[in-house]
């Protein structure tokens, strides 16, 4: 009913897995890999482990829309079957005619289409949702099906999906042998808190959402707070939020409207508890008073702990280099990369200055806007942005900054417009004005014009043909934990990764290759010509970060022009 209200296309926070929804955090990332590692390189059996709402179908949906086109999958979402019913629904699912009724002729019927998938360089995956739901007779069948084998491969890739239970079910002696076939397993956790705002922003996003979000920083607070963390509870309370919101015609959900939701969702839990616990507000205000005696006897004790003239400890931080950009429309514009600031002086290595004191440089109110783009919106205050960390040089450690905010920032020296038209994102920059040089962002990038986003937050549009660039900060999203050193970064899980994505982008035909061979160095040959870099075959800092931007499609800002009908940015 809010939809049209909150001009979404879709309902966002429905309980069907639709893995559209799904948001890879870092957690979600590993689980992906690791099962997509083991199923193209055949590892055989593994499990995935996560508790009650924490999104394990969604998960494996996700997994069924990467596989690529020469794995033929299937998936049993009923766990009641017999060893019996458990064959012939794999058979059915998989397209394979039962020739026969009996445990031994489906079993003929499922190896010989194994062999015949495995000459034809076909890989065949079964995901089996609610396993710890599954019977004794059934499991021991997954133990029968998991020795299918030639000398050299697994035929059958077989996923174990299922709550804390399954692990226990699988101590049990009779099923010690399927516990000791598993070869990878996985955990899935609840969301972090800001995993949960990012969560609850991505699925209004994929809604339509067009503006800003409707929750505020204390309302998605809140709902963390209340949920936990598990995506199920977090779609119920989202939902009644946004519906109170939408009663009350209010475009903006509060935390009293989170609250309200929360009380709407325990219903008669409450009620129940209350009826048995009529003193428990009593008892609350009670153990409250309680807390604050508490926490002003442990201010006393810290307080006498401490000498006079002692130091407190001060934290510090690392760093990296750092370029950056604005010059007058009548000269041409170069860029250089900053010279690192001579040494500060013996008095200035006290210590640093109290964040409140320290003025925001420009540098920072740059990454703060730039973080922004990202949909981060923690710690980006005056005091907080001041206080972020510096490296050995002096300047801002821009990639440590970023990962508080799990993105990544990679530092391109060398680099000119050719290199961030390919690479697609915004990047802080610098040019020379005035004999110094001025940091600033480059936020858009068309055939003839490039706008830059000055510290204040002023823009100002330059002719493509007066900017001269040598370096550039870029910040992205490293969805599946690319290295960006191709000396050292190409593990056999990282070659599969990588030639699954160029597999779905369409740069690589036929199963990801094991090692970097010559078929893998020329889909990334493809690729790299596509989006306009040098074509070197390897998978350096400019081609990760654009295969990176590639995959995430539609999400994350761009340095595209917004279309002719959509809302200008604010």
């Amino acid at each position: 009913m809010y939809e049209a209200f909150f001009c979404l296309e879709d309902a966002p926070f429905v309980l069907t897995p639709d893995p559209r929804f799904l948001l890879r955090s870092k957690g979600h990332h590993e689980i992906l890999s690791s099962l997509l590692y083991g199923i193209t390189s055949q590892k055989g059996l593994m499990a995935l482990i996560g508790d009650v709402g924490t999104g394990k179908t969604t998960l494996c949906r996700a997994l069924l829309r990467e596989l690529p086109p020469h794995v033929q999958s299937a998936l049993v979402l009923n766990p009641h079957l017999s060893d019996v019913e458990l064959l012939g629904t794999i058979l059915d699912d998989l397209g394979i005619e039962r020739r026969g009724a009996t445990k031994g002729e489906l079993m003929t019927t499922l190896n010989q289409h194994l062999l015949a998938a495995g000459e034809e360089g076909k890989t065949v995956v079964v995901v089996l949702d609610e396993a710890q739901q599954m019977s004794v007779e059934a499991l021991e069948q997954i133990r029968i099906l998991s020795t299918l084998e030639t000398a050299t491969r697994k035929l059958l890739q077989i996923v174990l999906v299922g709550q804390p239970e399954l692990e226990e079910k699988l101590r049990r002696r009779d099923l010690r042998q399927l516990d000791q076939r598993i070869g990878i397993r996985c955990y899935l956790t609840p969301l972090t808190r800001k995993d949960t705002a990012r969560y609850v922003e991505h699925r209004l996003r994929v809604a339509g959402l067009p503006g800003a979000l409707p929750f505020t920083h204390a309302a998605l607070g809140r709902v963390y707070r209340w949920s936990g963390g598990v995506p199920r509870v977090i779609n119920l309370l989202c939902d009644r939020a946004l519906m109170a919101a939408y009663s009350a015609r209010a475009h903006e959900v509060t935390p009293a409207l989170v609250r309200m939701a929360a009380r709407n969702l325990e219903g008669r839990r409450r009620a129940r508890l209350r009826a048995v616990a009529p003193e428990w507000p009593v008892l609350r205000r009670l153990a409250m008073a309680a807390g604050l005696a508490g926490v002003v006897v442990l201010a006393g004790v810290l307080a006498t702990s401490w000498l006079p003239g002692r130091p407190l400890p001060l934290a510090a931080g690392g760093a990296a280099p750092v370029a950056m950009l604005s010059a007058p429309a009548s000269a041409p514009v170069r860029l250089e990369p900053v010279a690192a600031p001579p040494a500060a002086p013996a008095a200035a290595m006290a210590g640093p200055a109290p964040p409140e004191a320290r003025p925001v440089e420009p540098m920072r109110a740059l990454l703060a806007q730039l973080l922004r783009l990202w949909g981060v919106a923690d710690d980006l205050g005056p005091a907080a942005v001041a206080a972020w960390p510096l490296g050995p040089g002096g300047t801002l450690d821009v990639a440590a900054v970023a990962a508080r905010a799990q993105l990544a920032a990679t530092f391109f020296a060398d680099s000119g417009l050719r290199d961030l038209r390919a690479v697609g994102l915004p990047a802080l920059i610098s040019v020379e004005e005035r004999g110094a040089q001025q940091p600033y962002l480059l936020r858009r990038l068309d055939r003839e014009t490039a706008t830059l986003v000055a510290p204040a937050g002023e823009e100002r549009r330059v002719p493509v043909d007066q900017l001269e660039l040598r370096s550039a900060w870029v910040v992205w999203r490293n969805v599946d934990l690319l290295p960006t050193d191709p000396a050292t970064g190409m593990t056999p899980m990282v070659i599969a990764t990588v030639g699954l994505r160029l597999g779905k982008l369409g740069f690589l035909s036929g199963p990801p290759p094991a090692t970097a061979d010559g078929r893998l160095e020329q889909a990334i040959r493809r690729f790299q010509r596509s989006a306009g870099l040098d074509e070197d075959g390897i998978m350096g800092p400019r081609t990760t970060v654009a295969l990176a931007r590639a995959t995430a499609g539609p999400f994350g800002p761009t340095l595209q022009p917004p279309p002719a009908t959509s809302r200008p940015l604010n």
